[in-house]
Order: structure tokens, then sequence, then C-alpha cells
């Protein structure tokens, strides 16, 4: 196999070791590989897997492609690349708000330089969100194995096995007596045959939901469809749009790290964690992604 390297310049607030630390978290992650600093993915392109590896050296991300690659699918993978560890955004205002705000300012002396890891794909985000309600995050990664080695395509690059999540048309027809012997709830099964029914169907996609021009009306279109309720809107608006008014509310993992830098006094207290929130305008999803990442030390 024949590669070339293709390279992507980072910001100075960017740190590809604490990206690295977000996503090798000792889950079975079936999207994604990772060897020593390198991680290595697939992107489907015109119906084609096209597979990449990326590593980082001297503020560049080294992005390696088959060089049968054409310049069109080059550029799909850089603007991935982009979209996944958020390097556009500036982060200075985030920080600057970290700094002076004395139960955060720790989050900003320890991770600096981590990027908000997103999901581009909707149609993925909102299936995940899904198949992680009601269960904790090592089940759940069992079960998006299961559904992704089932239903969707792989590649071999590089001695990996790279999996693609699957498409709304092939878990439309999901085989549900299948998917119940793999632990799948008649819930989440039916939950996942209506996202895929909605982008078939009803219009649903990401360019889409990218055009409605408030939060709140992202929210309700998606909130429409049965089994995505305000949680799993957010959680997809949040990583897939980086949308900043995301908050996942409700969320066990936000509330026990808000509760455990001192932030609430009680993990029910509502108006409190609203309260908050309000004092990261703009910064909120940020704020979401930073206090999850403190749960793990």
């Amino acid at each position: 196999m024949v590669t070339r390297t293709i390279t992507l310049p980072t910001p100075d607030l960017f740190d590809f070791d604490q990206c690295l630390f977000f996503l090798d978290r000792g889950y079975d992650e079936c999207l994604y590989q990772l060897s020593d600093r390198l991680v290595l993915r697939a992107i489907e392109f015109e119906g084609t897997l096209i597979p990449f590896s990326i590593t980082e050296k001297e503020g560049k991300l080294l992005i390696e492609i088959e060089s049968s690659v054409t310049v069109e699918a080059q550029k799909q993978v850089l603007a991935y690349v982009n979209e996944w560890f958020d390097i556009d955004r500036d982060l200075s205002p985030f920080y600057e708000l970290l700094s002076v705000t004395k139960s955060l300012k720790p989050l900003l002396e320890k991770y600096k330089g981590l990027r908000l890891i997103g999901i581009p794909s909707l149609f993925e985000a909102l299936c995940w969100s899904v198949i992680g309600q009601q269960i904790n995050l090592t089940f759940a990664f069992k079960l998006k194995r299961r559904l992704v080695e089932t239903y969707g395509k792989s590649i071999k690059f590089k001695g990996h096995t790279l999996y693609h999540f699957p498409s709304p048309e092939s878990l439309a027809a999901l085989d549900e007596d299948y998917l119940r012997t793999q632990q799948y709830s008649r819930g989440k099964i039916k939950y996942i045959k209506n996202v895929a029914e909605a982008f078939l169907n009803h219009g649903l996609s990401k360019k889409a939901l990218a055009q409605i021009p408030d939060f709140e009306s992202r929210q309700q279109t998606l909130t429409a469809i049965k089994g995505i309720g305000v949680w799993s809107a957010n959680y997809a608006l949040m990583k897939t749009l980086h949308q900043p008014e995301a908050i996942p509310f409700g969320d066990t993992g936000l509330t026990q790290s808000l509760y455990n830098l001192k932030i609430i006094a009680d993990r029910k207290d509502e108006p409190a964690i609203v309260a908050f929130f309000e004092e990261m305008k703009g910064w909120e999803a940020y704020t979401v992604f930073y206090l999850w990442r403190s749960l793990a030390g």
C-alpha cells in the first residue's frame, strides 16, 4: 500500500495528547482505532470508505491516506478531521472565562488544549444517544459494536479493521429478532428505526438542521422523533453542531462533576445548575465537556 501524508496546522490552544486521552478512555470503541499516538479512522465519501491515520508533530496534524485517494476525497478527510477535533475554534474567550471562575480554574490548568471532540455525523450522534439511554457506558459501547459490526461497512488499513457507522437505509431494515439476541431492548430498536425513518422519509439531515435559525427550534425538530428526548437532542446538538446552549441537563456525569467541584451542594438542585450555566453563556457545551473530562481525574 502506497500512502501520502497531508498536514493540518493546529492552533496554539490545542493539545493532541489531551484529545487522545479523551479518545482512549478504556471503552470498547469500534469507530476508530488507537496505536500509540496514532488515531485510525475511516469516513465514507461518494459511497466509498476512505481510511486514514492521524498523528501530531510540531504543531501540525499529519494525516496519512492512500495515494490513490482523489483530491476531493482528501479535502473531505481534512474537513472531517478539522470538525472532529474542533480545530478552528478560538478557545481564548473560554479560557478567559475559566480563569476568572474560581471553581473551574483547575480545569484550565489541567486540561488546557483539550478540544470538544465531536461526532460529525448527526445520524450517528442520535443513534448513539439512543443506544446509551439508561445504561452504563461500558455496556453502551458493547451494544454499539454489535450494531456497527453487523450493519456497518469496514475496510482494512495498516493492519487494522476500521468500521463506519451504519447508514439510515441499513438501520431502517435491521433485523429486530437478531438485535434482541444482542441485548437490544424493543424500545432501543424502535427508537433507532424512528431516527432512520426521520432521515429517510422526513427530510432530517445535518444540513437541514443547521439551517434552522434558533436553538429551541433545532431542539424541537429532534425531540419530535419518538425516542429522542431533550437530553438526546441536546447531546446531538452539542456533539454534531457544537451548539453552545446544548446542555444535557439531567446527565449523571454532569451533576456528579458539578458536585465534586463544589459548584452545587445537592445533585438534585436544578435551579443551582441552571444558575451556574447562566454564568457560562456562549461556552456551555465546552464547559460540560470539560466537566465530563474532570471525572477521569
